[in-house]
C-alpha cells in the first residue's frame, strides 16, 4: 500500500500533535511541583505570622477619636485608601469631614495611617491628612 501526498501529511501531523503534547505534560509535570496529602497542604497554606507592632499610644490619635478630614494638598477631596501605604485609593471623601479613628497601622517604611469611618464610608488615611476635631 502506498501512501499519497495527503496521507504523509496526515501523518506528519499527527506525530507532530502527539510530540507537542507530549512537551506540554512534560513541563507541566516539571512545574507542578511534589504531591503532597491533604493536612501538609493545609500546614503549609497557613500563613506564618509576621512581627506584631502595637501601635498603641505611638500615633496622634487613638482608637475611637474624633478628628476632622484636612486635605493639604489634595484640595476637595481626599483620598481613602484599601490599606496603609496603599497606592491606589478606593474612595474619596471630602476636606473638612468629622471622621472617627476605628484602627492604626503602619506601611513598609514605618508611617502610621490610621483607620477612619465618616458619613462617606471607611478607608485608610495618612496621619497628616487629619486634625483633632473641635471640642464641643
Amino acid at each position: 500500500m502506498r501512501l499519497g501526498r495527503t496521507g504523509i501529511i496526515y501523518i506528519v501531523m499527527v506525530v507532530a500533535l502527539v510530540a507537542s503534547c507530549a512537551w506540554f505534560y512534560s513541563v507541566a509535570y516539571s512545574q507542578a511541583g511534589r504531591v503532597v496529602p491533604d493536612a501538609e497542604a493545609t500546614e503549609l497554606a497557613v500563613p506564618t505570622p509576621t512581627e506584631v507592632v502595637d501601635l498603641v499610644g505611638q500615633g496622634e490619635y487613638e482608637i475611637g477619636d474624633q478628628a476632622v478630614i484636612f486635605g493639604g494638598s489634595y484640595g476637595a477631596l481626599v483620598p481613602l485608601f484599601s490599606g496603609p501605604g496603599a497606592r491606589f485609593f478606593t474612595s474619596q471623601v471630602l476636606n473638612g469631614s468629622p471622621v472617627t479613628i476605628l484602627e492604626l497601622g503602619v506601611d513598609s517604611e514605618g508611617v502610621i495611617w490610621y483607620l477612619v469611618e465618616g458619613l462617606a464610608g471607611s478607608g485608610w488615611i495618612l496621619g497628616e491628612n487629619l486634625q483633632p476635631a473641635p471640642a464641643e
